[in-house]
């Protein structure tokens, strides 16, 4: 019995290194490099901005009639309102460009409560790409029936491009300013670690209209200064350190 223990002891080492190089191995792991802490880098602010000379103009208009019935005031409307589309094509705006917004029945009533008429409205947007033609296009709406114009707007029919060159304006501002700091706080400059956008949109510059009144023969026509459009956006872009 004595000599068989080193025997079995000898196994039983055997044994127990081989359950034990086993697990070490199943539980090895693959070293991650370290990452760099957050808010390592020169981080700037860009911003672009174009100018353009806005080449499209909408503009909301309308009727609005009040009677006491309701199918007169809805009746007197309509015909107002064909009245004015009808004008409008005449002065070759498209099918396609005038489009209805709002279509309104709204009660009136007395202090008292009592109903007094019935408030018929009918909006709709029209557009058009013939912006020194804006004025004489109102008047010609108002002489027609309109009662009602609203917003209008100055656009670009190129904003995708116009926008891709406040984009470029912007990459190039930000790479200035982070190219400044570098050089000023002793280091190099790397590539970009993060890129962000807000888009600031589109805005007019100095595009005013004056406000419409009723038309009559020898007036002179509305005056309309569409300026310009700014297209602006920004940009925060954060660059390695080297």
């Amino acid at each position: 019995m004595l000599a068989r223990t080193p025997l079995a002891l000898g196994l039983a080492i055997a044994i127990f290194a081989l359950v034990t190089h086993g697990q070490t191995g199943l539980a090895q792991t693959i070293p991650v490099p370290p990452t760099a802490p957050s808010g390592t880098g020169i981080s700037v602010l860009g911003s672009g901005v174009v100018l353009a000379t806005p080449n499209t103009a909408h503009i909301t208009t309308g009727v609005e009639v009040n009677d006491a019935s309701l199918a007169n005031a809805q009746a007197e409307a309509a015909r107002r309102m064909d009245a004015v589309i009808a004008k409008l094509k005449a002065d070759g705006i498209a099918d396609e460009d005038i489009r209805t917004t709002s279509y309104n029945v709204n009660p009136q009533y007395d202090q008292n409560g009592a109903l007094r008429s019935y408030q018929v409205q009918n909006l709709v947007d029209v557009k058009t790409t013939n912006v020194a033609g804006l004025g004489p296009l109102i008047d010609d709406a108002v002489n027609a029936g309109a009662t009602r114009i609203y917003g209008i707007r100055f656009d670009a029919s190129n904003m995708d491009d116009l926008k891709n060159q406040a984009r470029d304006q912007a990459m190039q501002n930000a790479r200035a300013k982070a190219e400044q700091l570098a050089r000023d706080g002793g280091v190099s400059l790397g590539r970009p670690i993060t890129i962000e956008e807000s888009d600031a949109g589109t805005t007019p510059v100095a595009a005013r209209a004056a406000a419409p009144t009723a038309s009559f023969a020898g007036a002179p026509p509305t005056p309309v200064q569409p300026g310009e459009l700014s297209v602006q956006t920004q940009v925060r872009v954060v660059y390695a350190i080297q």
